[in-house]
């Protein structure tokens, strides 16, 4: 569940969100929580478990929400704070704060090592209490371009409907396992295996890194692959063109090898062009259609004149000949 609340001060107004975890010792995969509206503007709180060469880690990281009222060149600059309670000792809080700019390209911040999972399960501590925990978040949006507030949790439905429509937005449903290297939606698995088993240097090029960086990373190129594969062609019209472009350009950053995609993506992007010319095409195919109707049309009309001349004994007169004035 997930619960809100204001906190004013005469220069910053930071507001507050807690959710509760439950059954924590029987999670599989990673939990995303609902939107919700802090500060004028839809986040969702993604949690996960993972590990790296020190030990197991609770990551905690805020996801800020694209709707329909936001415009290219978005961003937020944030004030953030994040807590996991104590539920017995109001003093054995654990915080960290961070300043965060979110914008189209960094849209999903926070902390890989916020605590360990040793801590977190440590009953002296009563993080964890009848195998459930609270996370909270303090947020405070210090100036955000290019993007109008969302007042209420009532509008944030209606001003997600039309993107999520048109898919210029995903929310991000179940997660899964990918092959050890951290938790993607589950929609994106079975594209992401079949692509791997073809090219293994896409999984080589990231076990070095970061567990985060990996979730990014074929976050990212599960979403191109997504695209590509759910969409058609008569759908690439030039706000899926920019969408597309927008998620193989986020994809750069991640070091993948991929010379054997883009000709893929290209030929996708080139389809907006060969759309345009089919439809001047049918265009064109009109206008001729339109063009004969009416030749037809004229030909009965000159033939009913004609026939109601002879009717009346008119003598046609060659009009290129001679008058003859003798």
């Amino acid at each position: 569940f997930g619960d809100m609340e204001h906190q004013e001060s005469s220069v910053e107004k930071f507001e507050k969100f807690t959710l509760k975890i439950e059954n924590f010792s029987r999670l599989d995969k990673a939990i995303l929580s609902e939107p919700f509206v802090l500060g004028g503007f839809p986040w969702m709180i993604y949690l996960c478990t993972g590990g790296n060469v020190t030990g197991d880690y609770l990551s905690i990281y805020l996801y800020a929400v694209q709707t329909a009222n936001v415009s290219e060149g978005w961003s937020r600059d944030v004030k953030l704070k994040f807590c996991v309670f104590s539920l017995v000792n109001t003093n054995t809080t654990i915080t960290k704060r961070s300043n965060y700019k979110f914008n189209e390209r960094d849209n999903f911040l926070g902390f890989e090592s916020f605590m360990t999972l040793a801590e977190l399960c440590d009953p002296n501590k009563g993080f964890l209490l009848n195998n459930a925990f609270i996370v909270g978040i303090e947020v405070y949006v210090c100036k955000s371009r290019n993007e109008k507030q969302v007042n209420q949790a009532a509008n944030l439905t209606a001003s997600l409907k039309p993107k999520l429509e048109k898919g210029q937005v995903q929310i991000v449903g179940e997660l899964m396992d990918f092959k050890g290297l951290g938790h993607i939606e589950k929609a994106f698995v079975p594209l992401l295996n079949q692509v791997c088993s073809l090219h293994p240097l896409l999984i080589e090029c990231q076990q070095k890194r970061s567990r985060q960086f990996r979730e990014w990373a074929f976050t990212a190129l599960g979403r191109v692959l997504y695209f590509l594969k759910t969409r058609k062609v008569r759908d690439m019209n030039d706000l899926a063109c920019k969408d597309l472009q927008i998620l193989w350009e986020e994809l750069e950053p991640f070091g993948f090898d991929l010379r054997w995609l883009e000709p893929h993506v290209k030929s996708a992007l080139g389809l907006r062009s060969y759309l345009e010319k089919v439809k001047e095409a049918e265009k064109l195919k009109d206008n001729v259609v339109a063009l004969e109707l009416e030749m037809l049309r004229v030909k009965a009309n000159l033939d009913s004149a004609k026939y109601l001349l002879e009717a009346e004994d008119f003598q046609e007169i060659d009009l290129d000949s001679e008058l003859g004035f003798v």
